[in-house]
This record gives C-alpha cells, sequence and structure tokens, in this order.
C-alpha cells in the first residue's frame, strides 16, 4: 500500500466535538445529505481482512485514500485491524474495529443514509438489511462518533438513492418493493420517503430496474442538472478500442483475471465457508460486454428522457456495462465477471469555488480517457482515482465504496 499509512482510532473524540453536535434545535428539518456541494470533510469506507476475503481490497482503499484532498478524514471500517500496516505518521484515517467476527462487505454506501439539520446528524438505516454484517457498520459509526441511530420501517438501501439539492432520485425498484412489502400505494410510499428523508423524491425508472442501483448510472451535478450513464457510446469506444490497438484491450482483460485476487500468483482462494473460488473469465469478454451495452442502452435513454421531462438538463457519460443477469447469476465458478465500467459512481464536491469530481478508473484507457474529457467538458475538475477494476468486477466504483458523512 504505496504512499498510505493507517493510525489506530485516536481522533475520536476530536471528530465527535469538531464534526458533530448532538442537540437538535426545535423545529429543525432535516435532509438527506446531498451528493453535490460544498467541500467533503468525512468519509466512511471499509475494508475486509486480506486473510479471509476473496477480494483483497487494501490497495483499493489506499488509492480512495490517496485520491482524495488532505482534508478529508477516513474512517476506515475494518474486521481485522492486524491484517493492515500501522503507523503514527498519517491522521487522515482513522480505524473502526468492527466485531472480529462480523463479515464486512467493501460497499459502505448501502446500509444507512445520512441526514442531518443545522447541528445535528443522524444515521437512518432500512427496516432490513441482510449483506453479510454490514447492518452493523451504523452502529458502530454511530457509537463513535455520538449519533443517533433511527431504525426506519422503510427497505432501502444507499445505492439505489442518489441525492441533490433539488431532489431524493430513488429507484424505482426500491418503490415498488415497499408499495408491496407495506401494502400501499407507490405514490404514499414515494411521500413517506420524502418526509423521511426531508427532500421532494423523484423516482427514476418507470419498471424493474435493469440495474440494480440507480449510483451506477445517474449523478446529480445541481441546479437542475443530472448525468445519466450511456452505454451506447461505452461500447462504441470499446469497438474503437479493438479496431485500434487489440492488444491493450486482451491485456486490460488479462490484467482483470490476474489480478482478481490481488496478485498474480493467486489463481483460487477459499472463502470463510470452506467452498473454492477460482479466477473469473475475462478474457475475449469484451464483445460480448458490448453487445450487452448495446442491449440495455434503450433502458438508459429512455430513464434519461423521464429525467429530461421531469425539469433536468440531462448530459451523459459513457459506461460499458456487462449483462447483469449472467454476473449475478451464476456462482464464480461460472459466471463471466466483468468489470462494470461506469464514470456515474462517483465523488463530486464545489471546492474553493470550483467544481471536482473524483473519477473511478479501471485501466481500459480508452474508456477511462473519455469519461475524463467527458467530465472536463462538463465544466469539472478531474481527479482521477485508480484501481477499481476488481471492485467493479463485484459490481461496484468509487461511491458504493466511499460513504461522505459530512460536508461543509
Amino acid at each position: 500500500m504505496r504512499n498510505l499509512f493507517f493510525t489506530a482510532a485516536t481522533t475520536l473524540s476530536i471528530l465527535s466535538v469538531s464534526y458533530f453536535l448532538p442537540t437538535l434545535l426545535p423545529q429543525e428539518k432535516e435532509k438527506i445529505l446531498s451528493d453535490v456541494g460544498s467541500e467533503i470533510r468525512l468519509v466512511a469506507c471499509s475494508a475486509t481482512s486480506a486473510r479471509t476475503s476473496s477480494l483483497r481490497n487494501a490497495e483499493l482503499v489506499a488509492s480512495i485514500v490517496n485520491g482524495l484532498p488532505q482534508e478529508v478524514h477516513v474512517l476506515l471500517l475494518v474486521n481485522d485491524r492486524s491484517a493492515f500496516a500501522a503507523s503514527t505518521n498519517n491522521s487522515r484515517v482513522t480505524f473502526v474495529e468492527m466485531p472480529p467476527d462480523s463479515d464486512i462487505s467493501i460497499w459502505p454506501q448501502d446500509p444507512f443514509v445520512v441526514v442531518q439539520g443545522k447541528s445535528t446528524t443522524k444515521l437512518i438505516t432500512p427496516c432490513s438489511f441482510n449483506r453479510e454484517d454490514d447492518e452493523r457498520m451504523p452502529k458502530q459509526l454511530a457509537s463513535i462518533l455520538n449519533l443517533e441511530v433511527v431504525h426506519s420501517e422503510m427497505h432501502f438501501e444507499g445505492g439505489n438513492i442518489v441525492c441533490s439539492e433539488e431532489s431524493v432520485f430513488i429507484g424505482y425498484d426500491t418503490i415498488a418493493h415497499n408499495a408491496v412489502l407495506l401494502d400501499t400505494s407507490q405514490r404514499a410510499i414515494v411521500k413517506r420517503f420524502s418526509k423521511l428523508f426531508g427532500r421532494p423524491v423523484t423516482v427514476v425508472g418507470q419498471s424493474s430496474q435493469p440495474v440494480g442501483h440507480i449510483d451506477l448510472l445517474v449523478t446529480p451535478l445541481g441546479d437542475k442538472r443530472v448525468a445519466v450513464a450511456d452505454s451506447r457510446a461505452g461500447a462504441r469506444l470499446a469497438a474503437d478500442a479493438i479496431g485500434e490497438n487489440p492488444e491493450l484491450v486482451y491485456e486490460f482483460e488479462c490484467s482483470c483475471e490476474e489480478m482478481f485476487f490481488g496478485r498474480e500468483d493467486v489463481s483460487e482462494l477459499q472463502d470463510r465457508d470452506g467452498n473454492l473460488l477460482v479466477r473469473p473469465n475475462v478474457t475475449g469478454q469484451t464483445d460480448k460486454v458490448m453487445a450487452a451495452s448495446l442491449r440495455l442502452a434503450p433502458e438508459l435513454d429512455s430513464i434519461a428522457q423521464q429525467l429530461s421531462h421531469a425539469g433536468y438538463k440531462v448530459v451523459r457519460v459513457p459506461a460499458l456495462i456487462p449483462d447483469q443477469a449472467a454476473a449475478g447469476g451464476a456462482s464464480l465458478d461460472k459466471a463471466v465477471r466483468y468489470p462494470f465500467l461506469s464514470y456515474s459512481n462517483v465523488l463530486v464536491e464545489k471546492r474553493r469555488n470550483q467544481d471536482v469530481v473524483y473519477l473511478p478508473q479501471y485501466g481500459f484507457k480508452k474508456l477511462d480517457s473519455a469519461a475524463i474529457q467527458t467530465w472536463n467538458s462538463l465544466g469539472y475538475i478531474v481527479k482521477p482515482v485508480a484501481g477499481f477494476a476488481t471492485s467493479s468486477m463485484y459490481g461496484g466504483g468509487l461511491r458504493c465504496c466511499t460513504k461522505v458523512l459530512l460536508r461543509n
């Protein structure tokens, strides 16, 4: 883990006092924390033990920490503190130790959302959350930061919710799922979410979602602007890359396989239950992913059109998206696991009066470069964050791995 040293949890009392004030003012309205706006100050990431996890994500966490400004403090949730090198040379990262028996993922975005008033911060959790032991994350963060955890009656995942100052964008599946479980209308569910999150709700999509989480596809930009993924453009860029230099594309595919477990010399591992995990089949699969992206393109066009009709100025960002049904429907040793190349799953902020985007990079040079150019053309200073090929083979990018807890 180059250029990164972690400290023990020595700054928590400072964080609790200076970042959060526990007293709620009378009649103070609380709102879900926006994905756009002022400078990011505090985020949470998570890292599973390199000795027990098939996804060796220490380098990924290093990339995230090093890619964010020095002013940003990182709370790093870990279930095996001894698996990570320690040093006292850097106070930017504070370890948050989970119970040793907890089996957490690298996706802190999903098990809670952050709501804030002028003087408080609360963590809202869904009615239930069944992925590994991730439901422990908000409880642990709240306990060290002296925050209240509010257990909601609603069912949601943070990745299917994105937010601007104007609206909370919620994926259609979350609305439909709650309507069935709570035996009420979708209109009533929208009203409940609006009350819970303190902002108007815009439902993204009008039928079952082609991709499980909208934060892989939709990025609020503020000022009634929103970016929507364009998988047709991604397929075109991939085709151009194959035509220009097929060897580079082949090298990318090979690197995804070779580095799936974090090291070239590791070709298989056992999970915690003793099941054998082997490298996925990626080489030669770009053509199939291009075809899947083209099949998905009309649905993304429909989302863009829907948001345009809702009064948003829509811009498009390239994406290369594998077949989601195939990727999620088979075991690792049989499924084609190709990276989900999303350049919408980002962090944005306004820093020193300039729009900044922290943009994941996957190692597919043609698409990485095109995404940088696209965000530059939108007026953003682009801060590339490398190393996301492996995490995206599990279906997540930078926002999935990084939960913003506080902005200025």
